[in-house]
């Protein structure tokens, strides 16, 4: 059942007038009066609708079945990604970073980051891919995605109840079975280069534990996505 993402609130009865939807049911999709589709608005409740009416401008449906979806982690992890060295890579981090069930994305600056402008039209595409990514996957909570041009300040931030994990080639080697009982963590890759030495001093002295998985070497756009997975269903 095709699934949308909506950025209003939801009600048993509703009329639909936003022209992407719109355009995605009569035109790509071909909808008739009598079939269903299911809307969510990212706060973890979904509804199946009906579709009653259809015209030029709008769609109306009636609720048929309200229900909250057993799909989001019980887990919590926050990515804290150094840029990469194309726009492409941090699409797909994002994309794939939803579907496994990330909760929220911290793209930043790093010493030895690409020059990447994160204009306002770039962010906004990086929205719009996690909110396609949320409605294919099943999700019913919407990630955030925060871009900032310097190193987080969150590394210093000691009073947060999350265990920061740095992956790093000369992190010790270590299982995700040892962190089992944590249920917030925030891993943090970087970028094509690797850290820099100033940025592994802040967060060593900050208590961040560094760290390797395996023996092999994780490309910058896959290391938070594996590693994630495997934190989240451990």
């Amino acid at each position: 059942m095709q699934r949308f993402f909506i950025t209003f609130p939801l009600s048993i009865d509703m009329t639909i007038t936003d022209t992407g939807i719109l355009h995605q049911l009569t035109r790509v999709l071909r909808v008739a009066p009598g079939e269903r589709i299911v809307l969510f608005s990212g706060d973890g409740t979904e509804i199946e609708y009906e579709i009653t009416t259809i015209d030029k401008k709008s769609i109306g449906l009636r609720g048929v079945a309200s229900r909250v979806p057993n799909t989001e982690p019980r887990k919590r992890v926050t990515l804290y990604q150094a840029l990469p060295n194309k726009y492409e890579k941090i699409e797909y981090i994002i994309q794939k970073g939803v579907e496994i069930g990330i909760a929220r994305f911290v793209f930043f600056r790093s010493d030895r980051s690409q020059k990447l402008l994160l204009s306002p039209s770039k962010i906004d595409r990086f929205i719009t891919i996690a909110r396609e990514a949320l409605e294919q996957c099943g999700g019913v909570v919407m990630p955030e995605i925060a871009c900032i041009d310097r190193f987080p300040d969150t590394v210093v931030d000691v009073t947060t109840q999350t265990t920061h994990i740095v992956l790093d080639t000369i992190g010790e080697s270590i299982r995700i079975s040892q962190y089992d009982n944590l249920q917030d963590i925030s891993l943090w890759v970087g970028p094509e280069g690797g850290w820099s030495d100033t940025e592994r001093m802040k967060m060593s002295d900050n208590g961040s534990i560094f760290a390797r998985f395996g023996e092999r070497v994780l490309r910058t756009e896959t290391a938070g996505i594996v590693i994630g997975f495997s934190f989240l269903n451990a």
